[in-house]
């Protein structure tokens, strides 16, 4: 891990900068904050000292925060002396992932001063700083670190790079439905198209009576054990699946668990008529690599193929308008969005500015930003013959990283229209944002192919110099989603209904009351968190040269 001789003039001179730039005094004075937990000592692993080492080490020099790291910027060179690292920090934490938690905690420091907990009594434990990150204050600002992790196995890059899939792909939910029960049943709101759920005929808006012969799959029943048995039968190698349809048909399903399987991130394309007039519609449920294996019809194809494929025929099918559903993208390729942007831009953007990179100091010291680097300004490119002025995106809180990216640099140059979604919270309708995630990271291999490591390292901006939504982009109308809780391309479906109202009035319906019950989404963290499909989630560049420093 040895630094480039010209990096350490580089060093000097921010470490120069910084000095100019310090915190209040109040706040440099509470020192307590940062300390670390020097009573319990880690080092009977040699390969976990290794790990932790490189840990420390490529996220300070990565980091967008790295100004708030330590070591300081006039004491980095000594990373490189023998031990330094596992003498002054890491060997008093037990794993990588607490010394992630707490170079994270310190951006959050940086940014929110003295609310802040004291980390006094912590251990250096994970948990506890990723308590910190995600207790967020009323009006206290989200931009800090709360996203970089270690990929200890690679799923990132199997499932990114290789469009892999394990499971059986249904992301399943419990609905309140009956007006005069507390209790709620269980429903799948999304199927991985070409899964192993797709295939057998599940779909979005059916309700699961039983799994494996067990009918106690309701909310009360599973809430008590922490939806341990649920867990349990979604891991399972078979499943027998009974479930209703909206139209109260009963059917069964046996499914077979796969593992890595190539699915359908489009998970819906299609062309709507309205009235004389034709609307496409596609749903993305990730933007997987460019180059990452899926299935289409049956067929083995590159995901840029299926994309052709798809404007093509929009384009073919003379559309006027565009619906682009991505509810519950949760983010992945920053080339890919560049694709899709490329395709969905009218042709007048083509040549323009499509967005920058925000890098840290000593990456942009190393040119890392330049024209033509992999963090240079990025120019529209127009790709297939559409040429919209509107277009129409639909939004929810989980709409995360690189599709708020594809939201965010269309603006500038058509007329954007966001359809986001309501959640009933705290006895208040509350209108949500999309998640609210500017930045990206990038791949550094540490110790072994095997680990990945992902820091923060970039936040993007559009031609507008738009790119602080760390509290999420605001839509222009929100729905009740399960109002209609119909298979997506129904006109009817909710939040695809609200666009095509807009479409035929020009005008979004008021939508505010609530008419629905107030646990219609009952504890959307159990299926985020338990037993959801495991999903992309990011804003992910692969540089097309490794970055060694």
């Amino acid at each position: 891990m040895k630094f480039a001789a010209y990096i350490w003039s580089i060093i000097l001179l921010i470490g120069i900068m910084f000095t100019s730039c310090e915190r209040d005094d109040d706040e440099r004075d509470d020192s307590s904050r940062f300390e670390i937990d020097t009573t319990n000592v880690y080092v009977d692993n040699a390969y976990e000292n290794k790990l932790k080492d490189s840990v420390w080490y490529y996220f300070r020099v990565l980091s967008l925060w790295e100004n708030v790291l330590t070591p300081t910027n006039f004491d980095l060179h000594k990373m490189d002396s023998l031990n330094y690292l596992k003498d002054n920090y890491t060997k008093y934490f037990q794993t990588p992932g607490d010394i992630i938690g707490y170079l994270k905690y310190l951006t959050k420091a940086s940014v929110v001063g003295n609310s802040v907990s004291p980390n006094a009594g912590s251990g250096n434990n994970y948990s506890f700083y990723e308590d910190i990150l995600y207790s967020h204050k009323k009006g206290e600002s989200r931009a800090y670190d709360w996203y970089s992790f270690l990929d200890r196995g690679g799923f990132v890059s199997g499932a990114l790079q290789k469009g892999y899939l394990s499971g059986y792909g249904m992301d399943l939910s419990y609905l309140q439905t009956n007006p005069n029960s507390s209790n709620a049943n269980l429903y799948i709101r999304f199927v991985e198209k070409n899964s192993v759920a797709y295939k057998a005929g599940l779909r979005r808006g059916h309700q699961i009576i039983s799994l494996d012969d067990d009918t106690k799959i309701d909310y009360d029943s599973q809430k008590g054990n922490n939806f341990n048995t649920l867990n349990n039968y979604l891991y399972n190698s078979t499943l027998k699946v009974e479930y209703k349809t909206p139209e109260g048909q009963t059917h069964v399903a046996n499914l077979e668990y796969a593992y890595n399987r190539f699915a359908d991130p489009i998970f819906v394309d299609t062309v709507l008529d309205l009235g004389t007039q034709k609307v496409g519609y596609i749903g993305i449920s990730s933007f997987l690599s460019s180059n990452a294996l899926i299935t289409d019809k049956g067929e083995i194809k590159l995901f840029q193929t299926r994309i052709q494929d798809v404007f093509n025929k929009l384009s073919t099918s003379n559309i006027k308008d565009l619906v682009v559903d991505l509810r519950y993208n949760g983010g992945g390729s920053v080339y890919t969005a560049e694709i899709l942007a490329d395709y969905m831009a009218p042709n007048s953007a083509s040549g323009n500015l499509m967005y920058t990179n925000k890098i840290n100091a000593i990456l942009k010291q190393a040119g890392f930003d330049e024209e033509g680097q992999d963090f240079g300004p990025i120019d529209f490119s127009k790709k297939g013959n559409l040429n919209l002025s509107k277009i129409y995106f639909l939004v929810s809180d989980e709409t995360a990283s690189a599709s708020e990216m594809l939201i965010n640099v269309l603006s500038p140059h058509m007329q954007v229209y966001m359809i986001g979604t309501y959640k009933y919270e705290n006895n208040k309708t509350v209108a949500n944002n999309t998640y609210g995630k500017p930045v990206g990271f990038f791949p550094q291999e540490i110790v072994s192919s095997n680990n990945l490591l992902y820091v923060i390292s970039f936040q993007m901006f559009n031609k507008d110099k738009f790119g602080d939504y760390f509290d999420g982009l605001k839509p222009n109308t929100h729905v009740w989603e399960y109002k209609s809780f119909l298979d997506f391309g129904n006109k009817d479906e909710s939040m695809l209904a609200a666009a095509l109202d807009h479409i035929r009035t020009g005008s979004f319906s008021s939508t505010v009351s609530r008419s629905v019950l107030p646990n219609t989404n009952l504890e959307r963290k159990f299926s985020r968190d338990n037993v959801g499909t495991r999903k992309i989630q990011g804003m992910f560049k692969f540089p097309t040269k490794k970055i060694h420093l």
